[in-house]
């Protein structure tokens, strides 16, 4: 667990994360980053997750300070950062240490930057999404911009890093073929990486799953990240040299984000499948 808090907020200082998708029917704008590339960078030098959340800066910069360890990185445009007086650098990890002060200036090359943090910030989803959207005070932090005295808290993320790991799933053309008792073992199972994988596909060490068939009527196309199900009941994984077709059950697929997060999982070792509804 770990904190920060904002000694002076600078100008439309807000978190935000790419935003909500699918509600402009219902009048919910978008909301979001406004450099998606900056975000995306932060977010990747960390080897977090598409839709964390992050501290946008717009124009001048806040000043916070650190009660906690942690590590950051800062994109986007220039606000002459210093840490603790002495410069620092865009666009690489940051160790942060307890007491640690970070301030800035006004923009220089562009107008917003962003901060992420090595942490999963307590900020509750609205909508599916953490970002902050003023003029209905949704999302964010209290549905507002960030103020003096606001206390930001986090929780660590689970180190060694392959530890009790959780990657994203979504349902493939074929996840029915599975028996119920199966499909609930999909994302219960613990896995491992079997010694066996290489670049063509991850096979996975775990309980057996069981399907009403093993053999498609058809070889049909797959791609990186497609889970099939072959007889033995375990699941392998094509990779990025791959076969681009195959008879086997899609019964998953993992999208490209969370796949480059499995292929840093060294040979045995272990992790989970969530279903990603979103």
């Amino acid at each position: 667990m770990g904190s920060l808090e904002i000694l002076k907020a600078g100008m439309m200082t807000s978190i935000q994360d790419l935003g909500r998708k699918g509600l402009a029917y219902f009048a919910i704008p978008t909301s979001g980053v406004m450099d998606q590339n900056a975000a995306k960078i932060a977010l990747l030098l960390l080897n977090k997750n598409e839709d964390s959340p992050l501290v946008e800066c717009t124009s001048s910069a806040p000043e916070i300070k650190f009660n906690d360890e942690t590590r950051i990185v800062i994109t986007g445009a220039d606000f002459s950062w210093k840490l603790n007086n002495e410069n620092i650098n865009r666009n690489t990890i940051l160790e942060i240490k307890k007491g640690d002060v970070l301030k800035g200036q006004f923009a220089k090359d562009g107008l917003r930057g962003y901060i992420a943090i090595d942490g999963d910030l307590e900020i509750r989803k609205i909508y599916d999404s953490f970002s902050t959207y003023t003029n209905a005070k949704l999302g964010g932090f209290e549905g507002r911009l960030l103020q003096k005295g606001d206390v930001l808290k986090w929780k660590d993320r689970s180190f060694p890093f392959f530890k009790n790991k959780i990657i994203p799933i979504k349902k493939g053309p074929e996840f029915n073929f599975l028996t119920e008792k199966s499909a609930k073992l999909l994302t219960s199972n613990s896995y491992k990486i079997g010694i066996d994988s290489n670049r063509m596909g991850v096979r996975l060490e775990g309980e057996k799953l069981e399907s009403s068939s093993y053999q498609l009527k058809n070889s049909l196309p797959v791609l990186p990240g497609f889970i099939q199900l072959p007889p033995s009941g375990k699941p392998i994984i094509v990779l990025q040299d791959g076969q681009t077709t195959g008879g086997y059950p899609r019964i998953a697929y993992i999208q490209e984000q969370y796949l480059s997060e499995l292929n840093q999982i060294p040979l045995g070792g272990e992790f989970q499948f969530k279903i990603n509804k979103g």
